[in-house]
């Protein structure tokens, strides 16, 4: 997929998971991007993405969590990410 290409996701209720809800979101905000070669997601290194991914999971959370779980989900979902694709 090329960088100028987007993909259209789903709208935030259509999420089954927190764990997908928290990812989506960390695409949308920009904190991640795909490896180009392997689809993998990757942490893009920008506190200012990161930050409003937070803001956005405290002020819009996953319908049926709270604005702690969603945002402690967030931040796990970052964790378990590194800077660089597992397969390049």
């Amino acid at each position: 997929m090329s960088h100028s290409a987007q993909r259209k996701l789903p709208p935030r209720a259509a999420y089954r998971t927190l764990q997908g809800w928290a990812l989506g979101t960390l695409i949308e905000q920009g904190a991640l991007k795909e490896c180009e070669h392997h689809g993998h997601r990757v942490d893009r290194g920008d506190p200012d993405a990161w930050n409003r991914a937070r803001e956005e999971a405290w002020r819009n959370p996953h319908p049926g969590a709270t604005p702690e779980a969603c945002l402690a989900t967030v931040e796990a979902v970052l964790r378990g990410l590194g800077d660089t694709c597992p397969d390049c």
